[in-house]
This record gives C-alpha cells, sequence and structure tokens, in this order.
C-alpha cells in the first residue's frame, strides 16, 4: 500500500507540475496527446492515493489484530494480490467507467492545465465523485477498528503486568 501510495502521489505531482509550466499564461492547446494522458492520471490518481490508504489502513488493521506472530509466504503473496487489485486494478476501472460521463475530451484551463470534461449529471455522481468518498470512509473504518484492536491489546498488556509484578514494561 505504502509503495502505490508514493507512486500515485508522484505521478500526480510530476503531472501538476507538467501541467503548469506548460499551460502558464495561456490556455492554448499545443498538445492534445499529453492532454489525454494528463486526465487519466489526474483521474486515477483521485481513486488511486484513497484506494492506496484503504491498502495502508487494511495492512494496520491486520497487524494490529494479528493472532499468529509469522506470516507465511501465501498470506504475503495473496496481501500482495489485494494491495494490487485494489491500488492499480480498481482505478483501471474506474478510468474505463469515466468514458460513460465524460462530456468531451478534456478542458484546458489557464495555469492549470488539462482537467477532465465530465457531466454533471446523477450518473456521474456514482461513477465518479462517489468512490474517493466511499474508499476514504471504509479506509477511516480499517482506521477505527486499528485503534480499537491497539487500546484491547494495550489494556491486556497492562493487567498482565499488573498481574506478575517480577515483570515490568522496562523489561
Amino acid at each position: 500500500g505504502t509503495c502505490y501510495f508514493m507512486i500515485w502521489s508522484g505521478l500526480a505531482c510530476l503531472n501538476q507540475f507538467v501541467n503548469s509550466v506548460v499551460w502558464h499564461g495561456n490556455a492554448l492547446n499545443p498538445s492534445p496527446i499529453w492532454c489525454e494522458i494528463s486526465i487519466r492520471i489526474l483521474m486515477g490518481a483521485s481513486v488511486g492515493i484513497p484506494a492506496a490508504s484503504l491498502c495502508i489502513n487494511r495492512r494496520l488493521y491486520h497487524i494490529a489484530n494479528v493472532q499468529a506472530v509469522s506470516i507465511t509466504s501465501s498470506e504475503k503473496r495473496r496481501d500482495i494480490l489485494i494491495d494490487t487489485l485494489i491500488c492499480v486494478v480498481f482505478p483501471i476501472v474506474y478510468l474505463a467507467l469515466q468514458y460513460v460521463v465524460q462530456g468531451h475530451r478534456f478542458n484546458v484551463l489557464e495555469d492549470i492545465g488539462c482537467q477532465p470534461a465530465l457531466y454533471n449529471t446523477l450518473l456521474t455522481y456514482f461513477i465518479s465523485y462517489m468512490w474517493p468518498i466511499l474508499l476514504g470512509v471504509i479506509s477511516a473504518i480499517y482506521c477505527t477498528l486499528s485503534l480499537r484492536c491497539s487500546i484491547r491489546r494495550r489494556v491486556q498488556f497492562n493487567q498482565f503486568l499488573s498481574s506478575n509484578k517480577s515483570i515490568s514494561a522496562g523489561r
């Protein structure tokens, strides 16, 4: 999840940097192919970054709620596959669905660059705008569950320490 977060954030920042340099002081369209690529990066990052955050919080929850000390290689592979599905495949499917609600190819804004052109319809809210919010809510739920598990572990540890006077937290 962390690597995907770095990749999506890096792509989004690089994309915005290039757009701000190319379209500084103008709204011309010298590079329509770049705009096609740029809006896909922008839309992919709009769900890729929340998806990576979800994977990070999901992993933290599994760490806080761990029952076994060691993790097998098949469990590691399964976790990587799930992270890849959430952080790569889901944004690709999201990008494919954007063609349904795309008004025209893109808009070019002065000093900002290429921006997606989406219709303002109810379908757009369900296909486009709902997913980053939903991913954020699921991520917040995992975060809350992680905190709850951590607090429960701390209480159990403190009870264990208080029952054994010869053991302290320092040793």
